[in-house]
């Protein structure tokens, strides 16, 4: 093979790689945006699962009404599956803000109320951090609102 046809079939098999892994990203989208949260976090989270069902949130995440839940991990969720029903919707509610907000809405400073009162505060450096906390995976959009995911808990 000439090196001129090298570098065509090399550079067609990587546009071709590359598209397919835009077009199975783009259907992931797709399908991310027709299910609400409870349907996508049910997937694989099932202590956070087990978790809003607990703080009676379900029925809000399931619904219509945009929210942002920013999710911690399942570890350090687990440590609350013991604790009353009420700390647990605080903690929770504390992850949960009304409306929706891409990781570019976050603006540095900016102050959201989570659905238990508290705020929530965006500070961006080199990352973007809620209460402290880095997201780490932002931007799952779905039916009814956004999923972040976050390094750990935002309150206690």
């Amino acid at each position: 093979m000439r090196p001129s046809n090298f570098l065509l079939a090399f550079a067609l098999s990587a546009f071709l790689f590359t598209n397919s892994n835009v077009q199975a990203q783009t259907v992931a989208s797709a399908e991310n945006a027709r299910i609400t949260m409870i349907e996508y976090i049910m997937k694989d989270r099932p202590v956070l699962v087990s978790l809003l069902t607990t703080a009676g949130l379900v029925p809000a995440l399931s619904g219509d009404s945009p929210y942002t839940l920013f999710a911690p991990p399942e570890a350090e969720l687990k440590a609350l599956q013991n604790e009353p029903a009420d700390k647990i919707r605080m903690v929770m509610a504390g992850h949960i803000v009304k409306g929706k907000y891409t990781e570019k809405d976050l603006k540095d400073g900016a102050k959201l109320q989570a659905l238990n009162g508290e705020t929530i505060t965006v500070c961006r450096k080199k990352n973007t951090l809620v209460n402290g906390v880095s997201i780490i995976k932002p931007d799952t959009e779905l039916k009814n609102g956004i999923v972040h995911i976050v390094s750990g808990k935002l309150s206690n």
